[in-house]
């Protein structure tokens, strides 16, 4: 027998044997009724639950844009810029955690001819969090007012978020006990939970999220095309509901009462 041969032999005996005296029962048959009358028996029940709440913070993305001739001079407007949409915000009452910048992103513009850059072009965001419509507003408005200043996108979040997750666990879990005393009650057993568990919370996004920046990119869109358009006036979107769903499973093991 070569090597290869008896090392697979020598497995199949190893894997084999636990389960060969696993099957293997012997005594009186009164010491079997014994055994399997102890053999634990189980029962799972399956709940799942449903909170709905809304989302009350959105998260703005303005885009700052500056050129210059220079890259330092590019750089320099726009973080004068980007100072100067801070101050307004405060203004408005945004608190200064809830202003995040991004990285710069700069790019040179070449003109036809030379291969050095004619301009540069420096680009940066500001992600502007804000829980009203009256600060959604005045951030629209601040993009509005400045032809460097871009408004890119919104995105909603609910601040109770883990508490709500919390929540609708809790309301699952408390749904399969309502049901195991109800059939213990009416069999006349007793239910001792064995084993549990949740699946993910899953906290379905705001629908109109994205709908509501594809309405302010084709709005832009069509107001550029007419000679007369006026400035874009991105409308504040009321906050939108989030559902958080969860499902719970709990084994029980079975024993009579009597």
């Amino acid at each position: 027998m070569s090597k290869m041969s008896y090392t697979v032999f020598a497995f199949v005996c190893l894997t084999m044997t636990p389960l060969i005296n696993a099957a293997e029962l012997s005594g009186t048959p009164e010491e079997l009724r014994s055994y399997l009358k102890a053999e634990t028996r189980t029962v799972m029940l399956n709940e799942s639950a449903t909170e709905v709440a809304y989302t009350d913070l959105a998260k703005i993305t303005l885009v700052v844009s500056t050129e210059a001739k220079d890259l330092a001079l590019a750089m320099k407007d726009n973080n004068e810029l980007r100072d100067a949409i801070r101050l307004e915000l405060s203004g408005l009452g945004v608190k200064a955690d809830d202003i995040q910048s991004s990285k710069y992103s700069a790019s040179p513009q070449y003109g036809w001819f030379g291969k050095k850059p004619a301009k540069y072009n420096v680009v940066n965001s500001l992600i502007v969090t804000v829980d009203s419509d009256e600060l959604f507003r005045g951030v629209a408005g601040i993009a509005d007012a400045n032809d460097d200043v871009a408004f890119a996108g919104v995105a909603f979040e609910h601040s109770k978020k883990a508490e709500f997750e919390d929540k609708v666990r809790d309301k699952a879990l408390q749904a399969v006990m309502r049901n195991k005393d109800y059939f213990a009650a009416q069999l006349g057993l007793t239910l001792r939970p064995v084993q549990f568990g949740f699946s993910a919370v899953d906290s379905r996004p705001p629908r109109a999220d994205f709908a509501v920046l594809e309405e302010i990119v084709v709005t832009a869109q069509r107001q550029s095309v007419g000679s007369k358009a006026g400035p874009v006036r991105a409308s504040a979107p009321s906050f939108n509901e989030v559902t958080y769903r969860v499902s719970v499973s709990v084994t029980f093991a079975i024993s009579d009462t009597g």
